[in-house]
């Protein structure tokens, strides 16, 4: 009969046991979930919105760029490789920075301290800057080439003394293959001034000589003639843009004078169009009989009489003058 009213107070202490321990154990819980599962949900949180943030970056940089570019009129591989170059040089620069956003996020969340690695940085950004001053440079000029269009790969530029045709193009240099097949490695920031020969349209000037002796008029028919209708030649049609100008007398030598043709060519062309119409020139005018002129010299011989008896050029002007002082 004593045993009995032992057995409840056993069953209240025994619960209060199961009751510690399981306070105890949601403590543990708690403690691991604040300090183990929490950081890790949100640096997963943090890594699941930097990709986003970069993938949408991705896509709104290369619909701008795309937008931008498409202004001007660009053949298809030109303009592919423009809207490369620039976005991966944009999503460069923001993919940087989101990961540093994320990172300092992520160090804070597990618990370290981020601000002597702030400083730290601080530091270190300052040295490379100053040290890396020329590539920051090289790289800026290479992102306004590309993105003002002043040259592309396949165009043909004369650059600080330098001309070919532009076959390496990067954020950082350009470079120029010549027509003795050398390659000229030019840093971007180094460009200034830029002469581009085959931007939107080129022209092709040619120039012929012909002699003193040779009717100028009859010269400008002849060629006239010739190049009637050259925007629909078989040959050249293709690569012209507008009928030929022909600018009479450009420039007159001790033995020739300069007769100068313009015409307007697609790019890359003036060079082929002014072989070929030199070529057709050399037929035509020597058909018509004009000479090529020479260097000659020719001796006057004449009798003391005949020099005596010639009047000077200005011989009247010297005796009206004469004449007034009296």
């Amino acid at each position: 009969m004593t045993a009995f009213p032992l057995i409840p107070a056993s069953i209240a202490s025994q619960t209060g046991s199961v009751l510690d321990r399981t306070q105890a154990i949601w403590s543990s819980l708690s403690e691991f979930g604040r300090t183990t599962v929490g950081p890790i949900i949100s640096v997963l949180v943090i890594l699941a919105l930097a990709l986003v943030i970069l993938r949408v970056l991705r896509t709104l940089i290369r619909r701008m760029i795309r937008r931008l570019v498409e202004r001007n009129e660009k053949p298809n591989r030109e303009l592919t490789l423009k809207i490369n170059t620039l976005s991966s040089v944009v999503e460069s620069g923001g993919r940087a920075l989101v990961i540093v956003i994320a990172s300092m996020m992520i160090l804070s969340n597990i618990g370290i301290n981020i601000a002597p690695l702030l400083a730290s940085a601080g530091v270190a950004g300052i040295a490379i800057g100053l040290g890396a001053q020329s590539l920051i440079k090289d790289v800026i000029g290479g992102f306004l080439i590309l993105f003002e269009d002043q040259y592309g790969v396949g165009d043909v530029i004369s650059v600080n003394n330098y001309s070919g045709v532009v076959e390496h193009l990067s954020l950082r240099r350009t470079g120029l293959r010549g027509t003795d097949g050398s390659f000229t490695i030019i840093a971007n920031g180094d460009v200034r001034a830029v002469q581009n020969m085959t931007k939107d349209w080129s022209r092709a000037v040619i120039d012929i000589d012909i002699s003193h002796d040779d009717d100028i008029d009859q010269a400008v028919d002849t060629l006239t003639e010739m190049l009637k209708d050259i925007q629909h030649d078989p040959e050249l049609g293709s690569a012209i843009l507008e009928p030929a100008d022909i600018l009479s007398v450009q420039s007159m030598g001790p033995y020739q004078v300069t007769l100068r043709i313009l015409v307007k060519t697609r790019p890359m062309e003036q060079w082929r169009v002014q072989r070929v119409l030199l070529r057709r020139i050399k037929k035509v005018l020597y058909t018509s009989g004009a000479t090529i002129p020479y260097p000659r010299s020719e001796t006057v011989v004449r009798t003391l009489d005949e020099q005596s008896a010639r009047t000077p050029l200005f011989a009247g002007a010297q005796d009206n003058s004469t004449s007034s002082d009296e």
